[in-house]
């Protein structure tokens, strides 16, 4: 009967902890998952941050060039055939969404050279436009640079002054941010909500992304990369 009742007990312990490890498992891999998704998310941003640099060194820093250029390079996160049309579609669908005013799902800030810096820089040169018709324009010296002066201006900026020569100014240092829907089940609540509940300061594109989970009733978080790139045409502000 001692053994017989152990054994009872035995399984009765066993029914216990499956009660116990079994939802914790099922959250496991699913979060494993999630993770997955996340990092390939990830690497796409990354990606896609490089090609909107790239884009916006021979668009004269054209910051809607550069968004443009994002959502093209976001878009086969989102694709579920492989044919051309799935593609235009997507990429259209998705510029359309960063240019939203109130939560837009992606965002470009150029973090260099910034206003007072080409201000600093700026002069009027001569360019020849389509008809071979010399303009002058204002714009950020690029051509010759090697040969250039090399002598450091200071300029203001919100962190103290920065000492910046024109070489170092025609470098495009941007920042890339995208709303990343997690379409994990329980998984994609908890990581939104732990991420929501974090005191210290958030991704600067979180208010987008929050207000995205809110009109769409999804859970978007925060991704972002950095990209820097030389300049290839002056830059036009």
């Amino acid at each position: 009967m001692n053994r017989q009742g152990s054994l009872f007990k035995e399984r009765g312990s066993f029914i216990v902890e499956s009660v116990w490890l079994w939802p914790i498992l099922i959250m496991l891999t699913l979060g494993v998952v999630q993770m997955g998704f996340l990092y390939n998310a990830k690497a796409t941003m990354n990606n896609a941050t490089f090609q909107a640099a790239r884009a916006g060194s021979i668009a004269h820093a054209d910051k809607g060039t550069m968004e443009k250029r994002l959502a093209d390079a976001m878009a086969p996160l989102y694709l579920k055939d492989s044919n051309i049309s799935d593609l235009v579609i997507r990429r259209a669908a998705l510029y359309a969404a960063i240019r939203l005013p109130a939560a837009p799902i992606g965002q470009i800030d150029i973090i260099s050279p910034t206003k007072k810096i080409y201000k600093e820089f700026e002069r009027t040169q001569y360019y020849l436009d389509g008809r071979r018709r010399e303009r002058r324009i204002r714009q950020m010296p690029n051509d010759n640079l090697n040969v250039r002066s090399a002598s450091e201006k200071i300029v203001k900026a919100s962190s103290g002054n920065v000492s910046i020569n024109l070489q170092d100014a025609n470098l495009l240092k941007i920042r890339g941010h995208w709303c990343y829907e997690m379409i994990v089940p329980f998984v994609n609540y908890l990581i939104y909500q732990t991420y929501a509940s974090l005191p210290g300061a958030k991704n600067p594109h979180w208010g987008a992304c929050r207000a995205r989970s809110l009109i769409n009733g999804s859970y978007y978080l925060p991704i972002s990369a950095t990209s820097v790139v030389r300049m290839q045409t002056p830059i036009r502000w």
